[in-house]
């Protein structure tokens, strides 16, 4: 649900509510302007010019370092640094090509299903390990040995992230190509309107309530969580001074990013829970100009936050290695003896 989620809010509305809404509600037509469309194709596709070398360079980092790879609270990390990636480079750029001329091309049921399939794959794939990432920042900082021994790195890391990375694609292929159902596809609207299943309200309560609304809400009460902890901790936490460093960043890093998610997807599922709930038109016409966006902004941004926290580790790594020069310890007593016995001599 990360494309213009006003209009689908309308339609999962209308399809769990169809003993007392009425067409009255949607009668207005909500729709975007074609030269509204050919500004914001500019806009994003100066972004996305500016987002892709951010990635290519981090992923030249992320390859010549091999302590990132080994150490495993980047592999979350670099796994929403891949997913991002894929959603600028193909999930933009096929926005783009609609924004640009305000239609659908090709114009067919396959393409759309395909289209759909993807958009919606990659982004709950994105908001499922954003929320694993929270998640386990809670054991990596308070309780690391629960990941130092293979079985339960296994069961509580490797397992979570494939999940994170299986179960969307997959869910979204049972949704879209699998689950029987008539397509109405509109190819003068982004992603063609909507797949079929949004008429379904079992499937549709599903991808709201556990694809969307689980993570968006685990995200904050984790974070939370971890806050709560350091806060009442830190006294004990800064007497084992390396580990303090290392959890700092691991707090800053979690933070910063959580913040642009919940910053960017907040304002429009708020006003999505409105429109199903409460009032059906509620900032309708500003949600499919603007807000829709909003979500976009995360994985265009999202190298860069990734890129300043990199590089102060970087940073700090290179000036401690430059910095400190252990000496061989025989070195050190012969130096000793020769400062001895030349006090000897003189005296």
């Amino acid at each position: 649900m990360y494309h213009s989620d006003a209009l689908k809010m309308i339609w999962t509305n209308e399809t769990m509510n169809a003993t007392t809404t009425t067409t009255e509600g949607t009668d207005t037509s909500y729709t975007t302007s074609f030269q509204l469309d050919r500004i914001k194709f500019w806009v994003f596709l100066s972004l996305q010019l500016l987002s892709i070398p951010c990635f290519l360079f981090l992923f030249y980092k992320f390859a010549h370092k091999k302590q990132p790879n080994k150490t495993i609270h980047h592999h979350a990390i670099i796994l929403l640094l891949i997913n991002s990636f894929l959603f600028v480079t193909i999930a933009l750029s096929l926005t783009l090509a609609y924004m640009y001329t305000s239609q659908v091309n090709p114009a067919n049921d396959t393409f759309c299903s395909l289209w759909n399939w993807f958009h919606y794959s990659i982004n709950i794939i994105n908001l499922f390990l954003m929320a694993f990432a929270s998640i386990e920042r809670n054991w990596l900082i308070f309780h690391p040995k629960i990941v130092s021994k293979k079985r339960g790195r296994f069961f509580l890391h490797y397992c979570p992230l494939a999940f994170c990375v299986l179960y969307p694609p997959i869910f979204y292929v049972a949704a879209i190509f699998i689950h029987q159902c008539a397509s109405d596809y509109d190819y003068t609207q982004l992603l063609c309107t909507w797949p079929c299943y949004f008429n379904n309200q079992q499937w549709t309560n599903v991808d709201l309530f556990f694809n969307n609304y689980t993570p968006l809400i685990s995200i904050p009460i984790f974070c939370t969580i971890i806050y709560i902890r350091v806060f009442i901790q830190r006294r004990h936490m800064k007497q084992q001074r390396f580990k303090w460093h290392r959890d700092k960043r691991l707090i800053l890093q979690l933070w910063a990013i959580s913040s642009l998610y919940l910053v960017m997807w907040m304002p429009l599922q708020l006003a999505g829970l409105i429109n199903l709930y409460w009032i059906p038109t509620f900032m309708l016409q500003a949600q499919i100009d603007y807000m829709y966006l909003f979500p976009y902004l995360i994985h265009i941004i999202y190298p860069y936050i990734v890129f300043l926290t990199f590089y102060h580790e970087t940073k700090k790594s290179n000036r401690q290695t430059a910095t400190v020069h252990p000496m061989h310890p025989l070195k050190t007593m012969n130096n000793k003896q020769n400062v001895l016995a030349g006090m000897t001599v003189d005296n």
